[in-house]
């Protein structure tokens, strides 16, 4: 089975403990059901048996009732016992031994098959057991037998019950000539080779749909794995549309290059602000300061690669690729500018200033790391330059610079921008056009 970035036990582990927990829920679940039946069952029976006993019917069969009562309400103790021990086994064991299942369904079966036998007894004609309602119990089995998520559990319960069916059948039928419809029902085995046939037929039905179900849920475990692992590498800060195609793609990033706009954020003289503040208030102030960060940045599609302390390093059109990269980032820039400005104003935060960098280029993005340890990455000139970009806001007194680059992309030019120039940048040999935007 195909995994999620690892091949090695911890993830095996986890996938096996999270769908043995299912695989006990559905058990508790089956038992559930079977409990309302018999409870119902129990008390209808047992109003039902009095009213008959009331109009005579039973002469000569009194104890048919009292042995039928005698095992709804058995199955009715049983089967709440078995979903009050499911509780408790989801929290002491990992899993449910299979030869459990096993047991459980072979004991169903062979009771019911016993209850129609001792029943059969009191009447004169016994063969007429297998035509009573009493037969219906067999299909339940078999139909709730698909929440035990096995195939093998289901082909067994619906094979068990047919040949108990076959042999109570063939035991019980009465020998002699044919003269009247009735006695084909009482002297002949087709009527019940073919129930045989039903029932052996319903346990294979039923194991099919078992696998489908347990399919699902494989799927489903495997899916959120997936997501949980892609979360995590990104520092939960994806949106959900990025999650959505990353599960789609089955959350493998394999290196490639890629055009992207890289953006740096800086937030103005926090150095001095946690000098001066206690480690909560630092602290407080960066989650407010970050949720609106991010949730920006989500909004158009961008991804938070790293939290700096003081700001952070996005990426727009990795690892899902934009038709637009640098107008979401510059939309993104403006935006998050836009929303610290009011939240100064209300006093929501302190007095912050930011400082904001995007550069557009291509760049080799993909997951880094071991088995045990994937990160993703973006690596190239764009992410140096667009740091180095961000870092030039001091000398020009601006929020938001932005290379040439990213100026062709955009498609309208906000109103206070202005033309900065060609300039060096730290560390590059060529020179770059700036644009201040804010």
């Amino acid at each position: 089975m195909k995994r999620f970035l690892f091949s090695e036990n911890p993830v095996l582990t986890y996938f096996d403990k999270q769908f043995e927990q299912e695989n006990i829920r559905r058990e508790r679940q089956r038992a559930g059901v079977l409990l309302i039946f018999f409870s119902i069952s129990f008390l209808s029976y047992a109003l039902f048996a009095k009213t008959v006993y009331q109009l005579n019917y039973l002469n000569g069969h009194e104890n048919v009732p009292q042995i039928i009562f005698l095992y709804l309400a058995f199955m009715t103790f049983y089967e709440l016992t078995v979903w009050i021990s499911m509780k408790y086994l989801l929290k002491v064991m990992s899993q449910m031994p299979l030869v459990a299942k096993f047991g459980n369904a072979s004991l169903e079966i062979t009771l019911l098959t016993l209850v129609m036998y001792f029943a059969s007894q009191e009447y004169n004609h016994p063969i007429l057991i297998v035509l009573s309602p009493l037969v219906y119990i067999y299909f339940i089995f078999i139909i709730l037998s698909t929440l035990r998520l096995s195939f093998a559990v289901s082909l067994w319960t619906g094979l068990l019950a047919g040949v108990e069916y076959f042999f109570l059948s063939n035991h019980l039928i009465e020998s002699g000539t044919i003269v009247s419809e009735h006695d084909i029902y009482t002297k002949q085995m087709f009527s019940y080779l073919l129930k045989t046939f039903s029932l052996v037929f319903g346990g294979l039905s039923a194991g099919y749909v078992a696998m489908q179900i347990r399919k699902s849920i494989q799927l489903s475990i495997e899916r959120m794995e997936t997501q949980e692992h892609i979360v995590e590498m990104f520092g939960q800060q994806v949106s959900p549309e990025v999650v959505q195609v990353m599960l789609e793609q089955n959350g493998i990033l394999k290196a490639k290059h890629q055009k992207v706009s890289i953006m740096f954020l800086d937030i103005r003289n926090f150095t001095v602000y946690a000098d001066k503040h206690t480690a909560d208030e630092v602290m407080n102030y960066q989650n407010v300061f970050f949720e609106v960060v991010a949730n920006t940045v989500n909004e158009y599609n961008g991804i938070v690669n790293q939290f700096l302390g003081d700001g952070c390093m996005v990426t727009f059109g990795a690892p899902i690729p934009l038709e637009n990269p640098s107008e979401n980032a510059v939309k993104a820039g403006l935006s998050i500018i836009e929303k610290i400005s009011k939240m100064n104003e209300m006093g929501t935060i302190p007095n912050t200033g930011v400082g904001i960098g995007i550069h557009t280029g291509d760049a080799v993005v993909g997951n880094i790391g071991t088995d045990t340890r994937q990160q993703y990455n973006i690596t190239g000139n764009v992410v140096i330059q667009a740091s180095r970009i961000e870092q030039l806001n001091k000398k020009y007194q601006s929020q938001l610079l932005i290379s040439q680059e990213v100026m062709d992309e955009i498609s309208a030019i906000p109103i206070d921008t202005v033309q900065v120039g060609s300039v060096k940048l730290k560390g590059m040999e060529n020179e770059m056009f700036l644009w201040k935007l804010a």
